[in-house]
């Protein structure tokens, strides 16, 4: 099985006997900490590592037959189960890195355990019913602006509907859900990248808004590109694991900065529905929003496939 280079990396850092070997590149470099972004596979290949070394203490000859033939099947499920955990942790590589190839400069924030416990402990709470009647939201639940023409053939210039500020209500127990991750969402310093750029900088033109009006800049705020409320509602969001969740949900995918304007004009929903700003920004989000809910959901999926759902 060939490995990348991060995965090589994780292996040579405790070599296995020549029974149960894969092939590691000489050059393992040193990558994002792929232990921090995929504990979860990470944990599982470590694991069989440790399984491997007391299989390779032990001797593998002798004159019973059957001895040779359990520690041969032990063998074989080793491989196997190693195989599994690296397949798994690939997976979530790729997945990680599809997604920053689209943000080069952008980084994964991660939880820290206490967060994790609130999510695990919420998600606990959480049926099977319950999960599937969420994700049978439509899509259309959060509809996008429509931009159409008035009586007098003009463009209009706002919206036909504002359902994003309107959501449908969550079972109690996945609005608890919501609350956690969105009271635990994590600090972007104005230096970080979002969408490939950093913060606006206070008392630059706030192009969210007409030129003429001349508003300047007062406060940023990182905004979640599709509304937090909705991303619990994606296909497989809720199947994720509490760290696989947050990943998900503060990731560069779906974060921008925007002004504090701007963003407290939308409340909880989508940037392209907030009032007072252009046609034109309003239909650049609308844009945004359209790609990172598709990626989102990509992520999302590679993800399950890394926790072998």
């Amino acid at each position: 099985m060939r490995t990348p280079r991060r995965v090589a990396g994780l292996l040579a850092t405790a070599p296995l006997a020549a029974l149960l070997t894969v092939a590691v590149p000489s050059q393992a470099a040193a990558a994002p900490d792929h232990e921090t972004l995929c504990p979860g596979p990470v944990a599982e290949l470590k694991a069989v590592q440790q399984r491997i070394r007391a299989h390779n203490a032990r001797p593998n000859r002798s004159t019973s037959a059957s001895y040779v033939a359990a520690y041969n099947a032990e063998a074989a499920t080793l491989r196997a189960d190693q195989n599994r955990a690296i397949s798994r942790l690939m997976a979530c590589e790729r997945a990680l890195d599809r997604a920053q190839a689209k943000h080069p400069r952008s980084e994964f924030m991660t939880p820290t355990a206490e967060t994790l416990t609130k999510i695990d402990r919420v998600l606990k709470n959480i049926t099977t019913e319950e999960k599937n009647a969420v994700q049978r939201w439509n899509a259309k639940t959060y509809e996008f602006p429509r931009y159409g023409k008035d009586g007098h053939g003009k463009n209009k210039k706002g919206m036909t509907k504002r359902v994003d500020m309107r959501p449908p209500k969550l079972p109690p127990s996945v609005q608890n859900l919501y609350s956690v991750i969105d009271d635990n969402r994590p600090k972007f310093p104005p230096t970080t990248y979002l969408q490939g750029v950093r913060a606006p900088s206070i008392g630059s033109p706030d192009n969210a808004y007409p030129a003429s009006r001349n508003v300047r800049i007062q406060g940023v705020a990182m905004d979640h590109i599709v509304p937090l409320r909705r991303l619990v509602a994606l296909p497989g969001f809720l199947r994720l694991t509490p760290h696989n969740m947050y990943v998900v949900a503060h990731s560069p995918v779906n974060a921008q900065w925007l002004s504090k304007k701007s963003n407290g004009s939308k409340g909880s929903g989508s940037a392209a529905l907030t009032g007072g700003t252009t046609a034109a920004w309003r239909q650049q989000q609308a844009r945004i929003r359209q790609e990172a809910e598709e990626d989102l959901k990509e992520l999302i999926k590679d993800l399950l496939k890394s926790q072998g759902s």
